[in-house]
């Protein structure tokens, strides 16, 4: 079942993201971002990534994840390649993806790539426009299933 774009706008508002370049490991980036931006990444479930090779397979991507309570804003840190294949084939000069889920009416996520910019331990951090990634099927079902995942929890 594909999820489409207005589905998927019907649920969430579309995310805001940052490619990241750095020649890090992925926890190590994770407590770069964290001591930049004041925030508490934490390792999470792997993201996974249908693919369709000559045989269906999945990609597994490694994910950090935060949450801002106050304002209702989820912040995933995502590796942009997985054990197969890209996360966004469009996007493969970045080597991770940070992502700010929910209606950020305070800016954080400019702020957040701001204080990005002056790590020196970042090589760059470009933000772009959700709507222009081609394939976004993946990231909607897992932002979506993040999302019933998150909810779920709150009920505990």
């Amino acid at each position: 079942m594909k999820l489409s774009q207005k589905d998927f706008n019907s649920v969430i508002i579309p995310p805001k993201i940052a490619g990241i370049k750095a020649n890090l490991p992925m926890y190590h980036l994770a407590w770069q971002i964290n001591r930049s931006f004041n925030m508490d990444l934490v390792c999470s479930l792997d993201w996974e990534k249908e693919i369709n090779l000559p045989l269906k397979t999945t990609s597994f991507h490694q994910h950090y994840f935060d949450t801002f309570e106050d304002v209702e804003l989820n912040w995933h840190l995502l590796r942009n390649k997985g054990n197969e294949t890209w996360f966004f084939q469009s996007k493969p000069l970045f080597d991770f993806m940070l992502i700010c889920n929910g209606d950020d009416i305070y800016g954080y996520f400019e702020k957040a790539v701001a204080a990005l910019k002056q790590n020196s331990k970042i090589e760059f951090v470009h933000p772009f426009d959700f709507s222009l990634i081609k394939s976004k099927d993946a990231f909607f079902k897992n932002i979506l299933k993040t999302k019933l995942y998150i909810e779920d929890l709150s009920h505990v």
